[in-house]
């Protein structure tokens, strides 16, 4: 497979090259779009109220503040490239989990905002230049998201009341967060790497998330569920 090489400097650059340039980057323009603010309103607005104390508010506010201004930033670069609305198609089925105990929201934020930490470094790459300026920006908030998650996580394994909660929250959301990443086969994928938008395949990005929260999970003594690289939907 040919790959282009070239930087798109902007939306006039990337409709120069051509209606196929714009639909790739498009699609992951779109996906952010609706996924940031999905995630913001069905697990960070509701988690606020789950927060056991009024510096954890406060954090999750944080939160969910970043997270509605990611939906924002993407929704410019939607608008610049002159794209239909990103909110005419569903968001990610991981956002069908159903949140319900803040020992849920911390191992979700350890996990599942981990995804976006790696889906979000293979575009710090990408030849469309504003989607690649926007994703070095947005890095260090999801990072923090991943991290409020992880600190908190690893408190509730020390306690024995909430250790076997983690458990069960791992169980859940590790098999849950993988289609996150799309099907093994793909042509959306191999559009976007074709383009120079995305670098790895679905099944590497997913192999990545899954050594990244394997280390993450076994390092606080819990159990890893059985899972594969592969996913078809």
């Amino acid at each position: 497979m040919s790959v282009f090489s070239g930087e798109v400097p902007d939306a006039e650059a990337a409709h120069a090259l051509g209606r196929h340039y714009v639909s790739a980057v498009g699609k992951v323009v779109a996906s952010h779009v609706r996924n940031e603010l999905t995630g913001a309103a069905v697990f960070d607005e509701p988690a606020i109220g789950l927060a056991p104390t009024p510096r954890e508010k406060w954090l999750v506010c944080r939160i969910a503040m970043e997270e509605y201004g990611h939906h924002l930033k993407f929704q410019r670069l939607a608008a610049d490239l002159r794209l239909a609305d990103p909110q005419s198609h569903p968001p990610l089925s991981v956002f069908e989990f159903e949140l319900s105990t803040w020992v849920e929201f911390v191992v979700l934020k350890a996990i599942v905002d981990l995804a976006e930490v790696v889906l979000m470094d293979d575009l710090v790459g990408c030849s469309y230049l504003p989607l690649r300026r926007l994703a070095l920006t947005l890095l260090p908030e999801e990072r923090f998201h991943v991290s409020f998650g992880a600190v908190r996580t690893k408190e509730m394994v020390g306690r024995a009341d909430t250790r076997p909660a983690v458990q069960d929250a791992v169980d859940a959301l590790v098999p849950f967060t993988l289609p996150f990443f799309g099907r093994s086969r793909s042509s959306n994928n191999e559009a976007f790497r074709r383009w120079g938008i995305k670098r790895r395949t679905n099944d590497e990005a997913r192999a990545d998330f899954i050594e990244r929260t394997r280390t993450f999970v076994e390092q606080l003594g819990l159990r890893y569920p059985e899972v594969s690289v592969s996913w078809n939907g």
